[in-house]
């Protein structure tokens, strides 16, 4: 006789309860982040693709992406630029290697960090780009040390963005813009009601409603640049990650078993049919 499956659970996004910073650490120290450096070149953010006629692989698109955030950036050679969430250090490696800036990048990941700067090393970029396992709502930096600042699809796993932007804004000199890449809520079409549950033990943070966003800045002491909605321009991400996934199968399994796998992948393919996620370009300026 075997046994009934565990029965999947839907992917939960988080409307109220933060996940404490050690935990998101945690989460991104995971073995399975080891195998995800082969996505991307160590990519982890979303895909952008500029129109339905856009031929880009989602490696492509990653990159693209990166690039659309330095557009908003728009450093001057020699900046000083404060990455917050770091990840493996992908982006701040482009943006260095595009316009010849020093980037600092932060992260709770220890694994993050030290895969980030051994990455830098190998590139020759180490003295240009490092990273150090810092919170970003307790910025160790002198008041007004970045030129720029931004955000690639961390704001998410933040517990206070407010208090996030809140120090970003501290760090920044005056004039200094900050472009972020996050999800959001956004009010799904008639007909489709919000899906998303709560969960305890979910990584993303208490996401922000898009219409709150400014928000967010304008408590922080930030003016709003920019609030783009590229829901549409990011939707083949969901299907790139599960793709990835099951080409992977092998090495996913043997990190985190069967279940595990299967768990990973059909989470991964519902958050792709939630209507109520949406994902935006943010830019904030300090006056």
């Amino acid at each position: 006789m075997t046994k009934n499956p565990t029965p999947m659970k839907p992917p939960t996004v988080n409307r109220t309860v933060a996940p404490e910073p050690h935990r998101i650490g945690d989460y991104y120290d995971h073995k399975v982040f080891d195998l995800m450096t082969q996505l991307g070149d160590g990519n982890l953010h979303y895909g952008y693709w500029f129109d339905d006629h856009d031929t880009a692989t989602f490696d492509q698109a990653m990159v693209q992406m990166t690039d659309e955030m330095i557009r908003r950036l728009d450093p001057s050679p020699g900046d000083r630029v404060l990455d917050v969430g770091c990840g493996n250090g992908t982006p701040a490696m482009q943006l260095a290697r595009a316009r010849d800036v020093e980037v600092v990048g932060i992260s709770v990941s220890a694994r993050q960090v030290e895969r980030a700067n051994r990455r830098a090393r190998e590139a020759d970029l180490a003295d240009r780009v490092r990273f150090e396992q810092i919170d970003a709502m307790n910025l160790p930096f002198d008041d007004g040390s970045f030129d720029r600042a931004w955000a690639l699809e961390s704001m998410l796993h933040m517990p206070d963005k407010q208090r996030v932007l809140t120090e970003v804004h501290r760090v920044v000199r005056p004039g200094a813009r900050v472009p972020i890449a996050d999800m959001v809520y956004v009010s799904p079409e008639p007909g489709r009601p919000r899906t998303a549950t709560v969960s305890d033990t979910t990584i993303y943070a208490s996401l922000t409603d898009i219409e709150d966003y400014p928000g967010v800045f304008r408590a922080a002491g930030f003016t709003v640049v920019e609030l783009t909605d590229i829901t549409r321009e990011t939707a083949r991400t969901y299907d790139g990650y599960v793709d990835w996934i099951r080409a992977h199968r092998d090495e996913y399994v043997d990190i985190i078993g069967v279940q595990g796998y299967e768990l990973f992948l059909h989470n991964q393919a519902a958050l792709g049919k939630m209507p109520e996620l949406g994902y935006i370009f943010a830019t904030g300026q300090r006056p």
